[in-house]
């Protein structure tokens, strides 16, 4: 079967069971720190999603260990319904399903912030810019980019705002060419 139709099953499963007892929040956010913590570490995606070797209770731990703190009873729940189907395999792409449906589903919107260095207030006044200007909740992550020099790059739905040095770096250089080329 598809690894996409059997993520998005079991995606919809634990969206439905989290409505149900009413922790989507935590469920949710215990989701989105599994996904970041599996993305950088390899070796805990490839123990997580290893069928044969790690058994429940090793997992469990694992993921206890990588969210510095107990599992939900939801999460725990699911872990074990997916470890007993056999299909751990898909358990990352499980997450991102997860994860997109309660954004939809909740109206949370997600930014990404590109920054030269660690900028927290400005994370957080742009959260609260969008947030007044679109309504909803906004969560915006933010990435660290030495190559931009200085200033940020914002984007969400599939618009960006560069106010970056290297961006304004790039307009200039392009500036020069299209007025040379002309001149010629």
């Amino acid at each position: 079967m598809n690894a996409g139709i059997i993520a998005s099953r079991y995606a919809k499963a634990l969206l439905k069971f989290v409505r149900e007892t009413g922790n989507g929040r935590n469920v949710y956010s215990q989701a989105c720190r599994l996904v970041s913590c599996m993305e950088e570490v390899v070796k805990f995606r490839e123990y997580l999603e290893n069928q044969n070797e790690i058994g429940l209770d090793r997992k469990i731990e694992l993921a206890e260990a990588a969210l510095d703190g107990p599992l939900s009873m939801e999460m725990r729940r699911f872990i074990a319904l997916v470890c007993e189907r056999r299909r751990m395999n898909c358990f990352l792409r499980i997450l991102y399903v997860f994860v997109e449906e309660y954004r939809k589903e909740n109206g949370i919107k997600v930014g990404k912030l590109t920054v030269a260095i660690p900028a927290e207030d400005l994370k957080e006044r742009m959260e609260k810019a969008v947030q007044e200007k679109e309504g909803g909740v906004v969560h915006v992550e933010m990435e660290v980019d030495p190559k931009i020099i200085g200033g940020f790059i914002f984007e969400m739905d599939g618009k960006r705002m560069d106010a970056s040095v290297e961006g304004r770096i790039a307009r200039i250089r392009r500036h020069l060419v299209e007025k040379n080329n002309r001149i010629v």
